[in-house]
C-alpha cells in the first residue's frame, strides 16, 4: 500500500489506528510525512534565510526533526501510561512506536509552508501568522491522534501534547537563568 492511500484510509476510517495491528503501510506514510514536513519546514525557513543552504543542512534538519519526534512520542507515551487507568497496550491500542508514526502523518501539514511562503516572501501574507497556524494545525491534529489512540479528553490530550514542549522551555529557561547567575558572578 502506497503512503497516499494509507494516509487516505486513516482519514476517511481513523479508528484503523487503533486496530489490533498496526494499518499496512503506516511506517512508510509515517517516514514520509516527516520527511516532507521538514522539507516544506526548511524550505519556508530557507525563503525567510534562517537557515543556510545545502543538503547536509537539510539532513541535520530531518534527524533532528525525526529524534524530537521520537522522543514527543516516548514522553507522551510514558505519561499517558503513568496516568491512564486501563493498560494503554489493551487491545494493540497506544503504542509508542504507532505514536511516532502516527505523528509523521500530521507533519504533512507543514508541507503548505512552502506555498505560505512564497506569499509571504513577496509581502502578500505574514510570514509568522501562517507559522504559528500551520504549527497549531500539526498540535491539534496530534491532540486527535492522541484522543483516538489512548481514548481520553481533550484537556488530557492536549496537556501531554504540550508536556515535552513546557519540559524543552523550562530547561531552557533554567539553562538560562543559571547561564545569568554564572555571568553575573564571572563579572563581580
Amino acid at each position: 500500500m502506497n503512503p497516499i492511500n494509507t494516509l487516505e484510509a486513516l482519514i476517511d476510517r481513523p479508528e484503523t489506528i487503533t486496530g489490533p495491528e498496526r494499518p499496512a503501510g503506516l511506517g512508510r506514510a509515517g517516514l514520509l510525512g516527516y520527511f516532507s514536513g521538514t522539507l516544506g519546514l526548511f524550505m519556508f525557513l530557507r525563503m525567510q534565510g534562517a537557515v543556510p543552504p545545502g543538503v547536509f543542512s537539510f539532513l541535520s534538519a530531518y534527524l533532528f526533526v525525526l529524534a524530537a519526534n521520537f522522543f514527543f512520542a516516548g514522553v507522551i507515551h510514558l505519561f499517558m501510561d503513568l496516568t491512564c487507568a486501563a493498560p494503554s497496550g489493551a487491545n494493540g491500542r497506544g503504542r509508542a512506536a504507532r505514536l511516532f508514526l502516527a505523528f509523521g502523518c500530521t507533519d504533512y501539514l507543514l508541507a503548505l509552508l512552502v506555498p505560505l511562503g512564497f506569499l509571504s516572501g513577496v509581502k502578500v501574507l505574514n510570514g509568522f501568522l501562517w507559522f504559528g497556524l500551520c504549527f497549531l494545525a500539526v498540535i491539534y491534529a496530534r491532540v486527535r491522534l492522541i484522543r483516538r489512540l489512548y481514548t481520553v479528553s481533550v484537556n488530557k490530550a492536549l496537556l501531554s501534547v504540550w508536556l515535552p514542549y513546557g519540559g524543552i522551555f523550562l530547561l531552557f529557561f533554567a539553562g538560562l537563568v543559571y547561564g545569568m547567575i554564572w555571568l553575573f558572578w564571572l563579572i563581580m
